[in-house]
């Protein structure tokens, strides 16, 4: 993490708390400086819950011997979920709704799967009022976080999302240019 660079997490990530905040001890650990200061998130990102996790391991059992060979770490079940649009998003933990919607996307799961589902949505929505809390200092409007970023000639990376182009952008200090660069993927 360049200690001069600012970096949003954008609005095309799917978004693993848990590992967030396993990435940011780490930096934090290895001395990386205002580390809390320069990282932001999207309010827009969507959430890859341990209900995905569950869910990829599963989908990969059932193709048997035409296994994609999934990290099984719940990114395609969350990608598939916000193209679905059944997806929660990280500004969804604010809403009254978060529960009802989690326990419905859960229910779904449930119907496919049955007994082969290893989940408590119960336990998750606990893990989430906890991580409601620590999340807010780094949430914030990406749009309007990069137009001021961009106003201020601050240097930023954003991370985006596994595709074809995947890219960030960077606004440098007093040159009027954006530059694309390649994005990190670490903290799905």
């Amino acid at each position: 993490m360049n200690p001069n660079t600012d970096n949003l997490i954008g609005s095309g990530v799917v978004f693993n708390a848990e590992a967030f905040f396993k990435e940011l001890d780490q930096l934090e650990s290895k001395g990386v400086p205002r580390v809390h200061e320069r990282i932001h998130i999207s309010s827009r990102c969507h959430l890859n819950f341990a209900l995905h996790a569950a869910v990829d391991g599963l989908s990969e059992e059932e193709l048997g011997t035409n296994q994609i060979g999934t990290t099984k770490r719940g990114i395609g079940p969350a990608y598939s979920t916000k193209a679905a649009r059944d997806g929660l998003r990280v500004i969804d933990l604010y809403h009254e709704s978060f529960e009802q919607k989690l326990r419905l996307l859960a229910e779904g799961y449930r119907k496919r799967y049955g007994e082969l589902l290893k989940y408590s949505v119960e336990d998750e929505i606990q893990r989430f009022k906890v991580y409601k809390e620590q999340l807010r200092p780094y949430i914030v409007d990406a749009v309007e976080y990069m137009k001021v970023m961009r106003e201020n000639k601050s240097s930023m990376l954003v991370e985006s999302s596994q595709a074809l182009s995947m890219t960030g952008c960077r606004a440098e200090g007093n040159k009027d240019s954006v530059d694309w660069l390649s994005a990190r993927s670490g903290l799905r």
